[in-house]
């Protein structure tokens, strides 16, 4: 009796092992992550913590006391200042200041021992200083320009000083005539003077600088071939065409050269020179006049006056009828 009731009680025993419910399962699962959890927890020390500062401003700080202070800083609230630094203080420093490139991280273990014993990782990371553009709103070079001269008149340039004036010329009104070029306006003189052909842009950049501002234009001499142009001929006048009829008998009853000659100029305006050209000559106008057993027609010449580069023509005409 007693073998069979010891019986029940193991099958009742393995019977209540093996039957879990599933809700205590459930239950169960989560007090074992509770668990995990709080042993995850950070100790007294408090959790890791990182900073990021400039180079500049790492640079900046004065003292040991201050480097210190930085990174006590980043400890929890409530975390002892009392720990001790590994490496310390003092390592931190010297790395920095020993370091070809001292951009990086700058870390350190910092221990407590007593009641709590304790550590936690702080780091400070030296990052590149940012390189912010100065504000230059009252520079200003102006606008670009250009000016174009002929290859006489760069040839006649006299001097560096006149160079330089002519490119300060296309500058705006205003912007300051102490600046630099690039390339210089030597440079550009060299340039034009070794040139086998000089004709072709001359262009420079003008700088202004204030301060850390700056600012800049393209300046442009173009040279040009010389242009062959008309000379300006103002009261240089041979008249107006003009003609005249005779018979046959009074053009053949002129007596010599001259007074043909006489002829052709009594056809001009009152006032035109009389010492101009004639084209063809009176002897041509003769010689075609006798050459021809039937001399009816007209014989037209050319005048031409010339002053200077300056010239006028007319058309003189005699023209000879039967009689």
């Amino acid at each position: 009796m007693k073998a069979k009731l010891l019986y029940l009680l193991i099958i009742g025993f393995l019977f209540t092992a093996c039957s879990v419910d599933p809700i205590d399962e459930e239950i169960n699962f989560q007090k074992v992550q509770e668990i995990d959890f709080i042993t995850d927890d950070v100790g007294c020390a408090g959790s890791d913590n990182s900073k990021s500062i400039s180079y500049s401003e790492a640079v900046a700080i004065e003292s040991w006391d201050e480097v210190r202070k930085l990174y006590l800083s980043l400890l929890s609230p409530g975390v002892p200042r009392d720990g001790t630094f590994d490496p310390s203080i003092w390592d931190i420093i010297d790395a920095f200041n020993d370091a070809e490139d001292p951009l990086g991280e700058y870390s350190t273990t910092y221990y407590l021992e007593g009641d709590c014993t304790d550590s936690v990782v702080l780091t400070i990371t030296v990052v590149p200083d940012e390189q912010q553009e100065p504000v230059c709103e009252g520079v200003d070079a102006g606008p670009d320009n250009s000016t174009s001269i002929s290859l006489s008149e760069a040839t006649a340039i006299e001097s560096w000083d006149e160079v330089r004036k002519l490119y300060l010329n296309l500058l705006a009104s205003g912007v300051p005539r102490a600046g630099a070029f690039d390339p210089s306006i030597w440079d550009i003189i060299n340039a034009f003077n070794a040139a086998e052909d000089a004709i072709g842009a001359y262009t420079t950049t003008y700088t202004i600088t204030e301060g850390d501002c700056s600012d800049s234009v393209l300046l442009t001499v173009n040279v040009i071939p010389d242009e062959q142009q008309e000379p300006v001929c103002d009261g240089l006048d041979a008249g107006p065409d003009n003609l005249k009829e005779m018979s046959v008998s009074e053009a053949a009853a002129l007596p010599s050269w001259d007074e043909v000659r006489k002829l052709y100029l009594s056809l001009l305006a009152s006032g035109v020179p009389r010492d101009g050209v004639f084209d063809p000559s009176i002897w041509n106008l003769i010689d075609a006049f006798n050459a021809t057993d039937n001399p009816v027609g007209d014989y037209t010449t050319t005048y031409t006056i010339t002053d200077g580069d300056c010239t006028d023509s007319v058309q003189l005409t005699i023209r000879v009828v039967p009689d």
